[in-house]
């Protein structure tokens, strides 16, 4: 089955054994944020769509270069590069959870990428007393891979660890820490559980960075989190984030009358 649609003669071939950042529609869209600013920061274009669109809510609107960009998986990267970034622009159909993530990881599989490094959001509300000052942990499965984007994942950060009640789909009458099960309850983090399930039983390298917030402005959250990836890739020296200018009035502008969320506080007061 075909997952992946070129752009112009871009070819394919590349893909095996580079890597992927993988965000996942989460609390406060930080995952699709930071994939805005490490396309922008890294200067990558769109080389690609992973599926037809038929996954997620309709939706198109133009670029910050006046090119069309759609609420389906784009991928982003450049001509024999050894990075890619996807970027999802609308929330995953309800009724067509599943066929996403599969369509992911079928792309993904076939597609032969050596790692994977899935971004993820989670609600602050569930920290506890000992996390306040770890916005950032990471998750690898039990057996990982020697990767060395992964190794180096493993000595950054610190392993998500919280206690939470179990979901009450699956509640067989007790509580499970977050590391005592894998994939672990991930609070307000959508298809995450879902993708990392489906890469592990695929046997895909991969991990997960995630980070903590609240909805509101979380354009900084983004920067942070977008910093720890240049991090973990080794790429923090040589790369300066910037914002793109599709941010430019993200969260409305800032001369209304109240100084900070401008025409949304004229709006809606």
């Amino acid at each position: 089955m075909t997952s992946f649609y070129p752009v112009g003669s871009f070819d394919s071939k590349p893909f095996a054994k580079s890597t992927l950042i993988l965000p996942a529609v989460s609390l406060g869209n930080v995952p699709q944020l930071t994939s805005d600013l490490l396309i922008t920061s890294l200067g990558l274009r769109r080389i690609g769509y992973v599926g037809i669109g038929d996954t997620v809510s309709p939706f198109s609107g133009k670029g910050d270069d006046g090119e069309i960009v759609t609420g389906g998986l784009e991928v982003y990267g450049n001509e024999g590069s050894e990075l890619y970034v996807i970027q999802q622009r609308s929330p995953t159909l309800k009724t067509k959870k599943d066929e996403h993530v599969e369509l992911i990881r079928e792309f993904i599989q076939s597609s032969g990428f050596g790692v994977v490094l899935l971004l993820a959001s989670l609600d602050a509300a569930n920290q506890d007393d000992a996390q306040l000052l770890t916005p950032h942990q990471r998750i690898l499965p039990p057996t990982s891979s020697p990767h060395p984007i992964l190794q180096t994942l493993e000595n950054t950060l610190p392993p998500l660890q919280l206690s939470l009640s179990t979901p009450p789909s699956t509640f067989s009458g007790h509580s499970e820490t977050s590391s005592s099960v894998y994939p672990p309850f991930l609070p307000a983090a959508g298809l995450t559980r879902r993708l990392l399930s489906s890469l592990q039983d695929s046997q895909i390298p991969h991990g997960s960075i995630t980070a903590w917030c609240v909805e509101g402005d979380n354009s900084g959250d983004a920067i942070s989190l977008a910093g720890v990836v240049l991090r973990v890739l080794g790429l923090d020296e040589h790369v300066q984030l910037t914002r793109p200018k599709s941010w430019e009035g993200l969260f409305g502008t800032v001369d209304g009358w109240s100084g900070g969320a401008g025409q949304d506080s004229e709006l809606y007061g």
